[in-house]
């Protein structure tokens, strides 16, 4: 019989190896010259893969003995004997079809290869920060790693390449024994790249500050369970009483791990861990909980679905937001919600996640829909009340479908059930269909019919979408005050017309970036006196207040452009209105800042005696106080005098 090439080779070395023994110590020193070098491990057909890896890895300038033997001669010795025994086996085709082999810490460490490894602290391994001091001091999650724990040839062409699936596998296994090490930032620190998602820019350190957990988003990463099936240990063991020590785990994972490089693979199924394909979470996450409204919330959330309605995915999907960011449960260990039912939607959660800034705009969002929902429903319900009389003229199947596609779209809309918190722009984007099949379908009925369009969506659009998305109604929010002014939306949007862009700033997000000289520019177009008051409301309560028993305010008869004369169209000076004075009291001897003071001490007095009242009381008080100074006393001295004098009799009286 005819050896195929390489065994034949083998078997000849062996046999000089055998000739060289017998001759002394000079053959000795030749055979283990010989048999030490790499090319010989290639001797065997079984080791081609192994070499072919190893001649194309880092440790290619690495003789193969450097590492599978141990340092120190009896080791050389020891490591020569188990492969010469390999060699037998070999030789007389006993050998296994899965070579397996060792490499001791001791190796990795000696002198000149990895010995400062463990002092040279994290490193960079792709996105993960690693740090090989906390996986070979001490134990993880009670075990003891070796070098190889890590560092294995699971891949077949990779000689000793890290692979994550290892990793993975240790952070995530659920274990009674032990706490998983799954904290994301433990690996992981916060992308610094921002994210644009529809629109919006995305930034994780922002929500990382406001104590957002990874989970809201990413809490469908982890895929697998990482158990053991029991017949896999029959793959390698077949002694009843190895088998039979299953389920001691702390003898397995020792006596695999610890005391001989066993891969964790193959005795554990994999642990996926990474983001997937959105429509591949999705589809199967939602719909395991809203089967009874056949997906309605998933196809919404994923802006999918509709008839006649482009796609549109929320920004939360494009986030990868999972359902349990926002359905969370309402006290720790609540019972899970059973027949396809979910957690109600925590409305803490878009404060949590954006900051307080979006405090009720889901409800603002909510209470469009709803009205909008209403005045499509009433329509559709119209329809289909004329689909049920007799039409000569026409097109009753035309109109069928209209009505069918705008009934669909609005049954849409309620199965979602979250009333555009699920995905706004989508949600009008259906009842803007529902609302024109409508009008269609009237028209197929009575081509003379002329039906009045259903307004969807906000009245006030914006450049940015700031009116249309976020701040919806936000034109009919109370006054409130802006460089040091009362101030209403409402005027600015709906008469002036004006762009949020025009004031704000979309970095950083709100910023009031318009100037008090930006206003004076367009209030002051008007010099009529009576324009002043529009804006300084405050002002204009004071000068028209007169104190009891006084018939009359001192510059009454003087309207706001006698004092404030030329700076008007420049911003106010408090030395151009002492000028004014100085232009009508050129005789008079007045002194403009005792007058001042007359009325500035009895406040303070006032001020003074706020410690010693009830706390309602002083909470009043400070009110008026603080809207007098914003108006300012030298508006009208001898009221706040007297105002004054009516607080601190307040604040005096007897208890």
């Amino acid at each position: 019989m005819k050896l195929p090439g390489l065994r034949r080779t083998a078997i000849l070395l062996a046999i000089l190896l055998a000739l060289m023994i017998s001759v002394g110590g000079g053959g000795t020193y030749v055979a283990m010259e010989l048999t030490t070098r790499p090319k010989f491990c290639n001797s065997c057909h079984i080791m081609e893969p192994y070499y072919t890896s190893w001649e194309n890895s880092s440790h290619s300038h690495v003789a193969c003995v450097e590492c599978h033997y141990e340092p120190g001669l009896l080791e050389t010795f020891e490591g020569k004997f188990k492969a010469l025994s390999q060699l037998a086996k070999y030789v007389t085709a006993t050998e296994g079809t899965k070579p397996w082999a060792e490499v001791s810490d001791y190796s990795c460490m000696r002198s000149g290869c990895h010995s400062e490894r463990l002092l040279e602290g994290e490193i960079q391994y792709g996105r993960i920060r690693f740090d090989h001091r906390h996986h070979l001091v001490g134990l993880e999650r009670g075990k003891k790693l070796r070098c190889t724990s890590c560092h294995s040839q699971i891949v077949q062409g990779n000689h000793l390449t890290v692979t994550k699936s290892s990793c993975i596998l240790c952070h995530f296994k659920q274990s009674p024994e032990s706490e998983p090490n799954d904290d994301c930032n433990t690996c992981h620190g916060p992308p610094k790249d921002e994210i644009r998602l529809g629109g919006f820019v995305f930034r994780h350190s922002e929500y990382l500050k406001r104590g957002v957990g990874c989970e809201s988003c990413h809490g469908d990463v982890t895929r697998g369970t990482g158990e053991v099936p029991r017949e896999r240990c029959g793959s390698c063991h077949n002694q009843q009483a190895h088998l039979d020590r299953y389920a001691e785990t702390e003898f397995l994972h020792r006596n695999h791990v610890t005391d001989h490089s066993v891969d964790c693979l193959e005795c554990h199924t994999e642990i996926h861990h990474s983001l997937p394909p959105r429509e591949q979470h999705y589809r199967g996450d939602c719909t395991n909980c809203h089967v009874g409204a056949h997906g309605a919330p998933a196809g919404v959330y994923r802006g999918t679905g509709g008839r006649g309605v482009k796609d549109d995915p929320g920004v939360m999907y494009l986030a990868r937001v999972t359902c349990n960011g926002c359905h969370r449960p309402p006290f720790p260990d609540a019972p899970t919600p059973v027949a396809g039912a979910t957690f109600q939607a925590d409305p803490l959660a878009c404060i949590d996640c954006h900051g307080t800034g979006f405090e009720g705009m889901t409800e603002a969002w909510q209470g469009e829909v709803r009205a909008t929902v209403k005045r499509v429903r009433s329509a559709v319900d119209e329809l289909h009340g004329m689909l049920a009389e007799e039409w000569e003229e026409g097109d009753p199947a035309k109109a069928r479908q209209h009505y069918d596609d705008a009934a669909f779209n609005l049954g849409l809309v309620l199965l979602d059930r979250s009333e555009g918190a699920h995905n706004l722009p989508y949600v009008r984007g259906l009842l803007r269909r529902a609302a024109e099949d409508v009008r269609e379908g009237v028209r197929a009925l009575d081509p003379e019919e002329t039906p009045a369009r259903i307004p969807v969506g906000p009245r006030i659009p914006s450049k940015e979408g700031c009116t249309t998305l976020c701040h919806v109604g936000i034109e009919n929010s109370p006054t409130e005050r802006a460089l040091e002014l009362p101030f209403a939306h409402k005027p600015h949007l709906t008469k002036a017309g004006l762009d949020c862009a025009k004031c704000h700033r979309a970095e950083p997000h709100g910023t009031v970036a318009i100037r008090q000289a930006d206003c004076v520019s367009c209030h002051h177009r008007s010099e009529e006196p009576a324009a002043c008051g529009k804006c300084h409301t405050e002002v204009s309560g004071l000068r028209q207040k007169k104190p009891d028993g006084v018939d009359a305010v001192a510059m009454e008869d003087l309207d706001c452009l006698s004092c404030h004369r030329e700076e008007v169209h420049e911003g106010h000076s408090l030395a151009k209105v002492k000028a004014a004075c100085d232009g009508c009291h050129e005789d008079d001897e007045i002194d403009y800042d005792a007058w001042i003071r007359s009325a500035a001490g009895p406040l303070e007095e006032v001020e003074a005696l706020l410690a010693q009242a009830k706390p309602e009381v002083a909470q009043e008080v400070r009110r008026e106080l603080e809207i007098l100074r914003r108006a300012g006393i030298h508006h009208n001295v001898d009221y706040v005098k007297a105002v004054a004098a009516r607080l601190k009799a307040a604040l005096t009286a007897p208890k």
